[in-house]
């Protein structure tokens, strides 16, 4: 009888290093070095926002951070490397909002943005901004919305092609103040932004990293930018709230994935360190020469961001009529 509660005793001291392993091997991630995908270009915003908190990374945790561009069908070659890739912490992904709206462009992409991915943070969020040509006489959101209604189907406006950015966020807007304008189209946005600038056409809805530059230069007049408070950048342009359009969110998030199945521990490991980062006083000022806001907040928050910006571009594609040749 005696010897059952011994057997008991010696079988609970060989499981109990067990549960004092598990949790010692997520405080001990990462011990090596961590991949962080970037499925387009380098030099690009998503590419700029990888190295920067790749270096913090590096800095905070004694591990060499490589950042891989793998660029091709708007983004999700990228994607799916990320998403064949083991959950264990050491391959990640660094996106942009196209995640959100690739797929309502063409619902065959070779992923499930949803389910093959696992969100860990929001790192910056991108406004827009609405530039017209000088010689539109209009100074305002109000007046290019009164001026567009009044030649519907007239007013042009350059992208850098079918379903880019600039092209969705232009469509929500047109639906948001009920005007039509008409859409043309470049292979480019540098392209665009030359013809705009030349005159060619008047107005460009452009991410405040490529549009800003241009209205500072007085090249461009900026009537309002999308982000929750005036830019440091452009201080005197007023946001769309302030322009009577509350509901127009055009903004384009930057934000940290991983692979399905990875841990709670390892995801809540990155999403500390990215909100202790975007609160540097040296990013901070980083992100607002660029005319990016520092984001952060939970992984929960940034699931539902994607959420809802697939919802949203969605809608705006199915509305529009926008097909992806």
């Amino acid at each position: 009888m005696s010897s059952m509660p011994r057997f008991r005793t010696a079988a609970l001291a060989l499981a109990l290093p067990m549960f004092i392993v598990l949790p010692a091997v997520a405080q001990q991630y990462p011990a090596k070095p961590i991949r962080i995908i970037v499925p387009f270009g380098a030099g690009g915003s998503a590419d700029t926002m990888a190295r920067l908190t790749g270096q913090r990374f590096t800095e905070s945790w004694g591990q060499p951070v490589l950042v891989e561009n793998r660029t091709g069908a708007a983004g999700m070659i990228g994607a799916e490397a990320v998403a064949r890739a083991a959950p264990d912490g050491y391959t990640l992904m660094l996106t942009s909002g196209a995640f959100s709206s690739t797929p309502a462009l063409n619902p065959n992409v070779p992923v499930d943005v949803f389910k093959d991915f696992t969100p860990i943070v929001n790192v910056s969020n991108t406004a827009t901004i609405i530039n017209v040509h000088p010689s539109l006489p209009v100074k305002s959101v109000k007046e290019l919305i009164a001026f567009a209604k009044q030649r519907p189907g007239q007013v042009g406006y350059a992208t850098a092609g079918v379903g880019s950015t600039g092209h969705l966020a232009t469509e929500l807007f047109l639906s948001t103040t009920g005007t039509q304008m008409l859409h043309v189209p470049y292979k480019a946005n540098p392209i665009a932004v030359i013809d705009v600038i030349a005159g060619h056409v008047p107005v460009m809805f452009d991410l405040v990293l490529t549009g800003a530059p241009h209205a500072r230069a007085g090249k461009l007049r900026a009537l309002a930018v999308t982000s929750s408070k005036r830019l440091a950048l452009l201080p005197d342009v007023p946001t769309v709230t302030e322009a009577g359009l509350p509901a127009f969110d055009a903004n384009v998030w930057l934000g940290i994935m991983g692979p399905a199945g990875l841990s709670r521990d390892i995801v809540m490991r990155v999403n500390a360190e990215v909100n202790r980062i975007v609160q540097l006083p040296d990013i901070v000022k980083r992100f607002n020469d660029l005319g990016v806001e520092p984001a952060g907040g939970t992984p929960e928050a940034f699931a539902a961001l994607h959420k809802s910006d697939f919802a949203k571009w969605q809608r705006v594609v199915r509305d529009a009529k926008i097909k992806v040749e």
